[in-house]
């Protein structure tokens, strides 16, 4: 089916000739064919639908035509990434409906993105043709780029003397170099508009085309195009403009759309949409006389004073005239409902209000809810949040881009960004003692790589990475008494190499020294390079004095790391596992053994910790939070399994020193078990009663509560025991405490409380000591990440922050909110 391309270039011409002779035969003959009744003037119907799901290298398609009463040839080629490939077939049975599948290759060498144009179309017996189908794909299952005219709307007018302003939007998963437009017609040009990096994979541009006073009158052509990063031309769809004289002056403006950003995300202009205080308002209006005002209405009652309003002043030159307003709502009680309209005057003073399709005066009914939701200034993805109180501001781990946001609630606005390590995720603060206080170091968990990253928040406006913590590489290996064939016992040793990639980190410090060390707890985001039994669950959690791992001269010291295998403790059936586990220092030098296999005690015999293997390891992703005065910490197994897991940390509570082998009470030269983490009945318990899928996690100011989310929300004590049970909606995942939330009891009543995601627009608030929901808050979006809150002492205001799908919600809102709970 590979034909050279000039011979199939010419195939494809004959058979485009011949269908138009028939055409022309037909159309030029005054005989009984051209009228007869029997001749069939039914055109096939041809389509091209792309085939997912192929590896990079692969571009799959298929070509699906139909007839009424048979097809005769259908044409296909495909240009671009896969070089000319051109397919001609001709049917000399009846075939009335076929699908032809193709697959085509690309060269290795070929970049992910490339783009590969497919066109193809059919002919029937009787000459009629389906007309091109076209179809653009791109290689390496990259989704094809895609660039439009967003603004004016094909079909719009425009007059002599006068300019309209462009919207173009261009995407491609391979960023956008360049967005541009040609135009055809009264106005022949073509501008472009080059963007520098860091580049995005979506943007917009606006080009003003300006029609001159001497040009004829006619239908303007607009066509846009953009440049991929490896400068890849595609183009969009063409939009007509109609360009008429000045001789019609008696027009009255037409508000051709517009939406408030909510409305705009949900692709639909319409009643009953949520809005922000600070929501914008878009609005687009044409005449051909010249657009010189747009505006906006807020009221809170229909026809009584207004609460809101702005106006957009312009020249008058524009025929088509866009802009985006920044409202400034009063209100401060949420939710509350609020009626919009928007107008636009021309260049001779007329006035009009958008209309609904009836002719009436469009009035918009909105709810105005709290919270103010900011994209992300360069895209990405939010993966885990925290507020600084000293710095008062928010501070957002951006996974994909490699950077921590920083977001300033004086202005809010985001500042620039602090450039990190790979794949940031988690984050977590240095502790300095255990009444909350903080200093201005930043720990992110850098998950693409093997380290911590320190971000000192004096350094420059907005704080700068100054550190990057190596991790250890922690090794298990399990000595196992097995039977050989002999039917004699024997020991066999396995060494099993977990991921040492960070996730998420949770802070706590040891305050017998001073200063505080800081133990930072973390889990591990797991890869496939694990081998059975940790196939699944193969990530882990540990701890790491930081304190020490810098101090400690060859970092040797077997308290600098800790590999939790305390929730595993126990034998498993027809087996004894005995483990030792090895720190291997980043610098590939120095090892230290943490848990030895065997060690000797004084009063005789030997001391082992024997563990069931697979309970060592955790599935992706295990959440780690730490409590507000940093004494404990709480871990959730993540992975849509039921009866996950949750473990728990209190860096109080030291190693175990002494140990009884038979021969009594006696001390351990190296101690290995660390009494502060779950011990493995307290893990069992905890799924007895629980048999939870975790999605979330959360841990109040002093740690005398957990709480785990997931079909509902599970509370705990620090010994895991079930406290009690929230009734939290399943979908979501986002939790929090109050930030000064102290246990069952907490005191003010205001602290007893609990934060957390809802499947609606809204966050619920439940009390912890009757575990009931005693209020909500109404934002614009379902939180669909991690939520936090903080208060925020400068203005007395609770803070909360959270993901939703078109950026990050933070709402401040009075501290003031009671519980009905006695």
């Amino acid at each position: 089916m590979h034909i050279d391309l000039s011979h199939g270039l010419r195939r494809g011409l004959v058979v485009a000739a011949v269908a138009a002779s028939i055409s022309l035969g037909v159309a030029a003959c005054n005989d009984t064919t051209s009228i007869d009744p029997q001749r069939d003037r039914v055109p096939p119907t041809l389509s091209l639908t792309g085939i997912g799901g192929q590896v990079d290298t692969v571009i799959a398609f298929s070509t699906d035509a139909k007839d009424n009463l048979g097809l005769k040839t259908i044409h296909v080629q495909a240009i671009g990434a896969v070089g000319n490939f051109i397919f001609d077939t001709v049917f000399t049975s009846t075939v009335t409906d076929i699908r032809l599948p193709f697959t085509l290759f690309s060269s290795r060498s070929v970049p992910p993105g490339s783009p590969v144009t497919i066109t193809a179309f059919a002919v029937d017996g009787a000459g009629n043709s389906s007309g091109v189908d076209t179809l653009i794909l791109a290689t390496g299952n990259v989704p094809p780029p895609l660039v439009k005219v967003l603004s004016p709307f094909s079909g719009s007018s425009a007059v002599l003397g006068k300019s309209i302003l462009v919207t173009v939007m261009g995407k491609s998963g391979i960023k956008v170099r360049s967005l541009g437009l040609m135009t055809t017609g009264p106005v022949v040009r073509a501008d472009s508009l080059i963007y520098s990096s860091p580049l995005l994979d979506s943007l917009t541009m606006q080009d003003t085309v300006t029609i001159p006073a001497n040009a004829t009158a006619g239908t303007l052509t607009i066509t846009p195009f953009l440049r991929d990063s490896l400068g890849q031309r595609a183009v969009g769809p063409s939009i007509t403009i109609n360009v008429q004289t000045a001789a019609q002056i008696n027009s009255v403006p037409v508000v051709n759309a517009y939406c408030t950003a909510s409305q705009a995300f949900d692709n639909a202009c319409g009643h009953g949409k949520r809005v922000e205080v600070s929501d914008t308002v878009h609005v687009e209006a044409d005449d051909p006389s010249g657009i010189s005002q747009l505006g906006y209405q807020v009221r809170s009652t229909l026809g009584g004073p207004i609460d809101d309003s702005a106006t957009f002043i312009s020249n008058g030159q524009l025929t088509f005239q866009p802009h985006t307003f920044a409202m400034k709502l009063p209100y401060t009680v949420f939710p509350t409902t609020a009626y919009i309209q928007v107008f636009a005057q021309n260049s001779n003073g007329i006035r009009a209000y958008a209309k609904l399709s009836s002719g009436v005066d469009r009035i918009d009914t909105v709810t105005v809810v709290a919270g103010v939701t900011r994209p992300l200034p360069l895209g990405g993805q939010v993966a885990d949040a925290l507020y600084h109180a000293g710095k008062d501001r928010l501070y957002l781990t951006n996974i994909t881009r490699n950077q921590v946001e920083v977001f300033n609630l004086a202005d809010s606005s985001f500042k620039t960004p602090v450039i990190v390590g790979s794949r940031p995720w988690g984050i977590t603060v240095w502790p300095r003692d255990r009444t909350g206080a903080v200093g201005d170091t930043l720990l992110i968990a850098n998950s693409g790589g093997t380290d911590i990253s320190y971000i000192d928040l004096n350094v420059g406006a907005n704080g700068a990475e100054v550190f990057r913590y190596a991790l250890p590489n922690i090794i298990v290996y399990s000595v196992t008494t097995t039977t050989g064939p002999s039917g004699l016992p024997f020991q066999q040793k396995t060494r099993y190499d977990f991921s040492d990639r960070p996730q998420f980190p949770a802070a706590t410090c040891i305050v017998t020294v001073s200063p505080c060390e800081v133990v930072m707890a973390y889990t591990t985001t797991p890869t496939p390079g694990q081998v059975s039994p940790f196939a699944e669950l193969n990530g882990t959690i540990r701890w790491e004095n930081l304190t020490r791992g810098v101090t400690v001269a060859g970092k040797t010291d077997y308290h600098t790391s800790h590999f939790f295998f305390e929730q595993a403790v126990g034998q498993s059936a027809g087996r004894a596992d005995t483990l030792q586990i090895i720190r291997f220092d980043a610098n590939g030098i120095d090892s230290t053994v943490i848990l030895p296999y065997q060690q000797p005690v004084p009063g005789g015999g030997f001391y082992s910790i024997v563990a069931q293997l697979p309970a060592l390891g955790f599935r992706d992703t295990t959440f780690a939070r730490n409590s507000g005065n940093f004494q404990r910490a709480i871990f959730g197994e993540g992975g849509s399994v039921f009866g996950s897991r949750a473990v728990a940390f209190d860096v109080d509570r030291g190693y175990q020193t002494t140990v009884d082998v038979g021969f009594g009470p006696q001390t351990l030269t190296t101690p290995v078990v660390d009494r502060g983490v779950s011990p493995a009945t307290a893990v069992s318990d905890f799924i007895a009663n629980t048999f939870a899928e975790v999605k979330g996690v959360a841990i109040n100011f002093d740690g005398s509560l957990s709480a785990i989310r997931a079909d509902s929300t599970y509370v705990l004590n620090p010994l895991l025991r079930l406290q009690g049970i929230l009734g939290t909606t399943v979908s979501n995942a986002g939790l929090d405490f109050h930030p000064l939330n102290t246990g069952p009891n907490s005191f003010p009543l205001l602290t007893r409380l609990m934060f957390a995601a809802s499947s609606e627009a809204q966050i619920d608030i439940f009390d912890t000591h009757c575990y009931q929901r005693v209020s909500s808050i109404p934002i614009r979006d379902p939180i669909i990440g991690p939520i936090k809150a903080a208060f925020r002492a400068s203005t007395g205001q609770l803070v909360l922050v959270a993901a939703t799908a078109r950026g990050v919600v933070i709402a401040q809102l009075p501290n003031t909110f009671t519980t009905t709970c006695p």
